[in-house]
């Protein structure tokens, strides 16, 4: 309230109902959530998933009052792919290296943390957020809607997807609180100039998790139709006032801490008001031009030892005191690889794009070129050959709109090359994968303008990067995660489908030289599957990445079988929470590796995760980070041509107890 990017919640506030003294009563966001709900939060004290232990609670809901009452309600959510969707997170990359948040994620939805809400009739009642309008001019809205936007539109910022709001009074994070305001904007006319809202009395309600804090005071704002305009209330509230108040306004009991709060009665009283003010404008933010930096000078690390029969860990450096950390790596011989990823300058809260090269004795470190002054990410290189080597990812646009960012070494430096961003809202990389310098594909995905995720694959025919159409066999998402190439016309892609409900199933597609298409993958009626890495030989696919139900964390997925006959292989699980794998790669001896991290529910750290197999017998592979008691995990691995294998990620001393650190492993 009385920030000049937010016109349209100040002119809601000064229109219509103000609480001037409302206060969030827990931190972070999950419990919270949970309170507007239950009237508690059930001690709950994190954004873990809600069927890590202690997350899902046997407890009585508004949900479940209204129903008693023979009242109806809906969720309506942002970028939920579809009804009833189940998962933690949407796009369903919501873990990894970098690290990633996502659109849509369940700490900003408490109904599911109830389990007497966890039925698949219950979770029905969840919607894609476009449904709202369907149901408004269907006449269909129910007594009591659910409404919440994604992490772009919530001011709360969500990289790569949008900017990252972490910094008080930054540029990022006014455009997130216009972004924030336009869409607040957008749904109080999308209801307010339907026929249901002259229907009987009614009210939105504004308001946000919490602040900075537990105790933070937030917005919280009261639009009715025949209540209250122009009114502040300064009385003491909090998210278990606002529930005795929608619990009194629909003749429902009480829950917990609902029982001793004060309903916002100033707020929700009739008052016989039918005007309608209109709204303001959203701020109109300033965008810039985008400029192309050039790379900075290397800093070389300690020499390598590559001495020893297991993995070790090797010298890397890492700019400054903030977070560096590699997310790809590909080597062309013994002497000559490159590993990428990003770090935060200094000078910055702004991710710009990073590169480490090993010349046969040292890895040394590189600023690369970026794209404007907002964030510039990369995910994946490849090298097609000694001295060359491309790089993907995205850039933020001064416009802040997601675009694809493909870098090229030639042999002496590292440049930006145009690349397409076909998608309205947005376009993004993960994979590459260069058969030669001038025949290189990478993928990832786009979003269009209505929030629908496509596949996104682009190749290099040694003059210009074009998209080539890809397969979307999901309904309602598509994307592609990791490419691995044999031959010209031999390259497959993975990455996940949605469909119209659960599961979420792997998409595998194969080029042939001429076009993509699906390739049948073994299929999991069970759990949901997220494939994020590939390895191949002539007669072997194999795709990693990980699975979960919505009872257990996350746990390790991997098929591996001739391309269109795989088979889901038994895995190990190391960790006592998530089991992540993000990448894979063939050795010389053709056994295959696969790498990530698995999470101590007790410490809360990640470890290091790594797997062999041979000849379809998985087993856990030590690494020297592990046990130390350190937040450390694996994004990417390479066979080195020749033999040995290269490991990247990164490693903090704990959770919480540092910045990330650029992590470098060796294996003979």
């Amino acid at each position: 309230i009385g920030n000049s990017f937010a016109p349209i919640l100040n002119a809601l506030a000064q229109d219509y109902g103000l609480a001037t003294n409302y206060r969030g009563v827990a931190d972070p966001s999950e419990p919270n959530y949970v309170a507007m709900l239950g009237g508690d939060f059930f001690g709950i004290n994190s954004d873990d998933p809600y069927w890590f232990p202690g997350h899902t609670v046997n407890a009585n809901n508004l949900m479940a009052q209204l129903e008693g009452a023979g009242r109806t309600w809906r969720g309506y959510f942002q970028s939920m792919p579809y009804a009833g969707y189940r998962g933690y997170c949407y796009p369903d990359k919501c873990n990894g290296i970098p690290d990633a948040d996502t659109q849509y994620v369940t700490k900003h939805n408490g109904i599911v943390n109830f389990a007497n809400l966890q039925t698949p009739s219950e979770l029905g009642k969840m919607f894609p957020f476009t449904q709202l309008s369907a149901d408004l001019a269907a006449g269909t809205v129910p007594s009591f809607s659910y409404i919440v936007p994604n992490e772009c539109n919530d001011m709360h910022g969500a990289p790569p997807w949008c900017v990252d709001s972490d910094n008080t009074g930054t540029v990022e994070q006014s455009w997130l609180i216009t972004q924030g305001d336009r869409f607040v904007g957008s749904v109080v006319n999308l209801i307010t100039s339907s026929s249901m809202w002259e229907t009987g009395n009614n009210a939105i309600v504004i308001t946000f998790d919490e602040g900075n804090t537990a105790s933070s005071q937030i917005a919280t704002i009261v639009v009715t139709n025949h209540g209250p305009r122009g009114v502040t209330d300064s009385a003491s509230y909090d998210h278990y006032s606002l529930l005795a108040s929608l619990e009194q306004t629909f003749g429902l009991g009480c829950l917990v801490n609902s029982c001793s709060a004060s309903p916002m009665a100033k707020l929700f009283a009739i008052t016989g008001s039918t005007d309608i003010p209109t709204l303001p404008p959203p701020f109109n933010f300033p965008t810039s031009s985008d400029t192309i930096s050039a790379q900075g000078p290397g800093k070389p690390a300690a020499a390598a030892s590559r001495n020893g029969t297991g993995w070790t860990v090797v010298p890397s450096y890492s700019f400054g005191s903030l977070d560096n950390v590699l997310a790809g790596v590909s080597a062309a011989s013994l002497n000559d690889a490159w590993a990428v990823g990003a770090y935060y300058p200094s000078s910055s809260n702004v991710l710009a794009t990073l590169a480490h090269h090993f010349d046969g004795t040292r890895w040394t470190a590189y600023p690369l070129p970026n794209i404007g002054v907002e964030e510039n990410v990369l995910y994946a290189v490849s090298m097609p050959t000694t001295g060359k080597a491309w790089a993907v990812g995205y850039y933020m646009s001064g416009k802040f709109v997601q675009q694809t960012l493909i870098e090229h070494f030639d042999g002496t430096v590292w440049s930006v090359v145009p690349s397409p961003s076909p998608g309205a809202l947005q376009n993004i990389l993960f994979g590459v994968a260069a058969i030669t310098d001038s025949d290189v594909w990478a993928v990832g995905g786009e979003q269009d303008a209505n929030g629908l995720w496509h596949t996104l694959t682009e190749h290099w025919d040694g003059s210009a990067w074009s998209v080539v159409s890809a397969v979307d066999a999901g309904s309602t998402g598509n994307q592609l995660y990791a490419v691995k190439s044999l031959a010209t016309g031999d390259v497959y892609a993975v990455g996940q489908q949605a469909g119209a409900g659960f599961p979420n199933q792997a998409l595998i597609e194969h080029w042939n030289g001429t076009s993509w298409s699906v390739v049948s993958s073994p299929a999991d009626r069970a759990a949901s599957v997220l494939p994020l890495g590939v390895t191949a030989t002539s007669s072997i696919l194999t795709v990693v990445g990980e699975q979960e139900t919505d009872t257990v964390p996350y746990t390790t997925y991997v098929t591996a079988g001739v391309p269109g006959a795989e088979s889901i292989q038994t895995t190990p699980n190391a960790g006592t929470g998530e089991n992540n794998l993000f990448a894979a790669a063939t050795a010389v001896d053709g056994s295959t590796w696969a790498v990530g991290w698995d999470i101590n529910i007790s410490t809360g750290n990640h470890d290091p995760l790594i797997l062999q197999g041979q000849n379809g017998v998985w087993s856990v592979v030590s690494s020297p980070s592990l046990g130390t008691g350190s937040d450390t995990g694996f994004a990417a691995i390479t066979a080195i041509p020749g033999g040995g294998m290269w490991a990247v990620g990164v490693t903090a001393p704990a959770k919480g107890g540092g910045n990330y650190s650029t992590l470098i492993e060796y294996h003979p």
